[in-house]
């Protein structure tokens, strides 16, 4: 019997559109096929002999029964966008890593995936079930043919990110097939996550699974912000942060400025006019920050973080920012408020995990229960589904 529900779970994931004619397993010729005929079809299956239906028949079998199951839906993607979703779509292609990473946390199975962005394919440790998978370039340099080859029925593209990019890559595929559904979700942006989860879980029929996770990330992050209420913005801890290009930040409108904020945390440049500014050195000395945060994951600072890359560099990275000329009169460093912070989960997905760490350097005092490393192990082994524990890889330091 375990045996039957196995293969009734994955015949309902991957099988195909069934076109308007006879139905295999139709017992009583209604044109419908209920849940014993279908069973007795799997059944038959598995029994094999000369008779046995074969593979495609209990497939299509299945793809009428889940169709008369499904109600139909509409969903608006956050390119604004409205999709009619006449039926889950079973052969996906991916292009950004962050929905990839989010369908996991739905429970949409890696079989209906057909094809993913090359640089998912190089994240064979976060990402092991796509090892075989097929690889369609990215949405700078997209591979048109071997994604068109695959027969999706939906590509998932960026909405806002390299836009006119994507822009064009929609253009092309529906101009090429109209009946592929393109979707547009950014999946990395704080203000707009919890909406883009609802909305694939509509799309994928996992309505329950996605109230779950939003659930679970939104929890984590309203936490945060209730205990930070009663803290006037004057009062609040300020922070520098640098990510991985030396003396670059973010200003107000940047995406690190708001997850700052999200922490509690006052941005001691927010107010200069370029979104992503490179500063003066001089300028961080004399804004003298209670907390100094530097991104490593990227650029010069490929170290740590998922597979744990050159990790024996990370105290020497450390070293080097409190060497800096005028560092180690910082209030930051003086105080050991000075942090290295992996964009595994400062950036993508995992932004609320960064955002909650950073929320306890803060302000240890008031978030002394909050365990992010917790939170981060909950996010793999509950929705991620990875045999990935945390504290084997180095995420932040010290």
């Amino acid at each position: 019997m375990k045996r039957l529900a196995l293969l009734v779970c994955l015949l309902l994931v991957v099988a195909p559109a069934i076109a308007a004619t006879a139905i295999p397993g139709d017992a009583d010729g209604n044109g419908r096929i209920g849940g014993d005929e279908l069973s007795a079809l799997i059944l038959a299956y598995l029994a094999g002999g000369q008779d046995a239906p074969a593979l495609g028949d209990v497939q299509d079998a299945a793809a009428a029964y889940r169709s008369a199951t499904w109600t139909i839906r509409t969903v608006t993607d956050s390119s604004g966008r409205t999709h009619t979703i006449a039926a889950p779509p079973s052969r996906i292609v991916v292009m950004n890593g962050e929905t990839l990473e989010t369908l996991r946390s739905l429970g949409v199975e890696s079989s209906t995936v057909v094809g993913i962005d090359k640089y998912s394919a190089g994240r064979p440790v976060f990402f092991p079930e796509y090892v075989n998978t097929t690889v369609v370039g990215s949405v700078w340099s997209p591979d048109y043919e071997t994604i068109i080859s695959l027969e999706p029925d939906a590509v998932f593209l960026y909405a806002t990110t390299s836009k006119d990019a994507c822009d064009e890559i929609q253009s092309r595929l529906e101009a090429s097939n109209p009946e592929i559904q393109v979707f547009r979700f950014d999946c990395y942006q704080p203000g707009t996550y919890a909406a883009e989860i609802r909305a694939l879980g509509t799309i994928f029929g996992r309505e329950s699974d996605a109230n779950r996770f939003a659930g679970f990330y939104t929890g984590t992050l309203d936490t945060i912000s209730a205990r930070l209420s009663g803290i006037a913005p004057a009062n609040r801890t300020s922070v520098y942060l640098e990510y991985w290009k030396d003396y670059s930040t973010g200003a107000a409108g940047s995406g690190y400025d708001e997850k700052i904020l999200m922490a509690g945390g006052r941005n001691i440049f927010s107010s200069l006019p370029t979104e992503y500014p490179e500063v003066d050195p001089e300028a961080v000395i004399e804004a003298d920050p209670d907390v100094i945060v530097k991104l490593i994951g990227a650029g010069s600072y490929l170290s740590g973080g998922y597979g744990n890359e050159d990790v024996a560099a990370i105290p020497e990275i450390y070293a080097l920012l409190a060497d800096r000329p005028g560092w180690r009169s910082l209030s930051a460093v003086k105080n050991g408020n000075l942090h290295l912070l992996h964009n595994d989960i400062f950036g993508g997905p995992e932004h609320f995990i960064g955002v909650a760490h950073l929320a306890k350097w803060c302000y240890p005092d008031v978030f002394a229960d909050l365990d992010p490393a917790e939170i981060h192990r909950l996010y793999l082994e509950d929705y991620q589904h990875l045999a990935l524990d945390p504290a084997d890889d180095i995420f932040t330091y010290p």
